[in-house]
């Protein structure tokens, strides 16, 4: 029996999305991705390496240091948590941590499900009344030093906090031709564009830059926060391991699968909704998204609003046959698939990234906890229209999504009168007015293919609000 540490940052997405600043969330990705990757915890490690080695069949995902003791004594192994959580804490100021132990045969056994042998919370400090100003990008903590953001005629000299300091000092461009200038997360995805299409790629600097290129023309304002993750991976981790047991797949990575199938899925995702001519001044073609954070089966990005219906299909679809084919070729193909689910909120592209991942990671559990993570399903939400708060919305499925496609084109033809008037009967229920208005409208048929077997007729008038036809 092994021991296992991990020391994780929690509640990842909230962290990053909090400062209103793009910069400031590429700076704190850029930050998780160095202070985690696996050259900084081996050089940590240096020296103690009779105590503790960085777990390789854990595999790399940004904000998690996976350990594997060799220390029996609880005084070391508190010294050796005390060691990475300080490491983190140094390189990640305002981010909330966790260490959890876990024992087990080998890393898959240990994380099968069974209760962990225990768990700390390490939160980051709050300043529950800064004296002096306030950090002009979080408003959390006291500022300490300024600098100057912005470029051009918005160029400006702004306080910040330590926390916000590291992420302008970290956030780099992806437009910038040193790679080291580029955040980790977006680099990684340009660096596989580049391997996939064998032609180089940018994306946008700024949110007003990606929905002016990519935006339906005359509604370019919008955008989808979307945030993914895998289905029952637990329950496919012990799956695994029983398999193990039974002397097959004993080779098989499952941290390196699922990380593969995310990143094939979000990449399938982006070449469904990118412009074949999208290409910039110097001829480098543009991609549609700024991703936020990728790593093992969770992802979070942002892109123009009626691009994300399609976006979402196509990354679920992907991530399940990208894993279907890998356990297929290593002999597991009796193994459940695990899927992807996603929580999708659509936002002005002005308004606080924060507000809407941690709506979509709310509505994302949500419809997790209505299929019961048994299958992939999709929750969504549109500020603008429902607020920002849960409206109770259940999800929907890839395939019910799929199947109501070619009426929700059908329907997103109708004017905006029309809708309105279509969703106003629908929320209130008369079924008489509702057929009254229909067939008025020639559209008696369309409207019937919307109920509660499909998609309600009131959210499907919701969801074509950002659709967009595709050839």
């Amino acid at each position: 029996m092994s021991d296992y540490l991990d020391v994780a940052v929690v509640r990842i997405q909230s962290w990053l999305s909090r400062v209103p600043d793009l910069a400031g969330r590429r700076g704190a990705s850029a930050m998780i991705r160095r202070a985690t990757e696996r050259d900084a915890i081996d050089s940590l490690l240096t020296g103690w390496e009779d105590h503790a080695v960085r777990c390789a069949e854990a595999g790399h995902v940004d904000g998690v240091v996976p350990l594997r003791l060799r220390a029996e004594d609880e005084e070391t192994r508190r010294e050796v948590e005390r060691l990475v959580v300080g490491h983190l804490r140094e390189r990640l100021p305002g981010a909330s941590l966790r260490s959890t132990l876990r024992r087990g045969e080998d890393w898959l056994a240990a994380h099968d499900g069974a209760p962990a042998c225990w768990e700390r919370d390490w939160p980051a400090a709050v300043s529950e009344w800064p004296l002096g100003k306030q950090c002009d990008w979080c408003q959390t903590w006291p500022a300490k030093d300024h600098r100057w953001t912005g470029a051009k005629e918005k160029r400006k000299q702004e306080a910040l906090c330590p926390d916000c300091l590291l992420r302008y000092d970290n956030a780099g461009s992806p437009s910038s031709d040193k790679a080291e200038r580029t955040p980790g997360t977006e680099r990684d995805l340009l660096d596989l564009w580049d391997k996939q299409h064998n032609t180089a790629a940018r994306i946008p600097d700024k949110f007003p830059e990606l929905v002016e290129k990519f935006g339906e023309r005359g509604d370019n304002t919008h955008l989808a926060t979307v945030y993914a993750d895998g289905d029952a991976i637990s329950q496919f981790g012990k799956e695994l391991h029983k398999q193990r047991s039974r002397g097959r797949g004993g080779e098989f990575d499952m941290a390196k699968a699922i990380d593969d199938a995310t990143w094939c899925a979000l990449l399938r995702g982006i070449e469904a909704v990118a412009n074949p001519d999208a290409e910039s001044d110097s001829g480098i073609k543009t991609l549609p998204l700024v991703a936020h954070l990728v790593g093992g089966d969770d992802v979070l990005v942002s892109l123009p609003a009626h691009r994300a219906w399609r976006f979402a299909l196509e990354m679920q679809r992907k991530f399940n046959e990208s894993l279907r084919k890998t356990l297929k070729d290593a002999g597991l193909g009796t193994i459940k698939v695990p899927t992807q689910s996603v929580g999708m909120v659509f936002h002005h592209h002005s308004s606080p990234l924060a507000t809407a991942s941690d709506l979509a990671e709310e509505l994302l559990q949500e419809t997790k906890r209505d299929y019961r993570s048994s299958r992939a399903s999709l929750g969504w939400q549109d500020i603008t229209n429902d607020g920002p708060h849960p409206v109770g919305r259940g999800g929907i499925t890839p395939e019910t999504l799929e199947h109501c496609w070619h009426y929700l084109t059908e329907l997103s033809r109708l004017g905006g009168s029309a809708l309105a008037n279509l969703a106003k009967l629908a929320r209130t229920n008369d079924q008489q007015r509702l057929h009254q208005q229909a067939e008025r409208l020639g559209r008696e048929e369309l409207v019937a293919r919307f109920d509660s077997d499909s998609i309600p007729l009131a959210d499907a008038v919701g969801m074509v609000r950002w659709w967009k036809e595709w050839s």
